[in-house]
């Protein structure tokens, strides 16, 4: 027979109740943060496009949605084309400034762009 101390006792006790057993200064787990949506072939297939702003290329893809919190990039589907100096003053003037110095709506722009993307991945599927 094994000899067994009287906190073993109680452990072994608590699973046979319990089911599975935690040890009590086990660390708790931290509830997992809710992450933005990434695509990386949308991100590639934005910068095949010409800029929103001018038209030119090559671009990059500027994140213009609202960020879920600080230190947190938006959506991948929220991205729009922007040349290097259009996105540098994009984040240099802020989204509201940007959008009323070149009469643009970034989030129908951001939005059309997705109506064509998911109709394209459906059919390619």
């Amino acid at each position: 027979m094994m000899f067994m101390s009287k906190r073993q006792i109680v452990r072994y006790l608590r699973q046979s109740l319990n089911g599975d057993f935690q040890h009590p200064r086990a660390p708790k787990k931290k509830p997992r943060k809710t992450r933005s949506a990434r695509n990386w072939k949308y991100r590639a297939w934005i910068r095949t496009l010409p800029s929103a702003v001018s038209g030119l290329r090559p671009c990059e893809a500027a994140h213009t949605g609202s960020d879920g919190g600080m230190r947190m990039k938006s959506s991948d589907y929220s991205c729009i084309p922007l040349r290097a100096e259009e996105h540098l003053e994009f984040h240099r003037i802020g989204k509201k400034a940007f959008a009323e110095r070149y009469g643009i709506d970034c989030a129908e722009i951001a939005q059309r762009l997705n109506a064509v993307w998911f109709k394209f991945s459906r059919e390619v599927k």
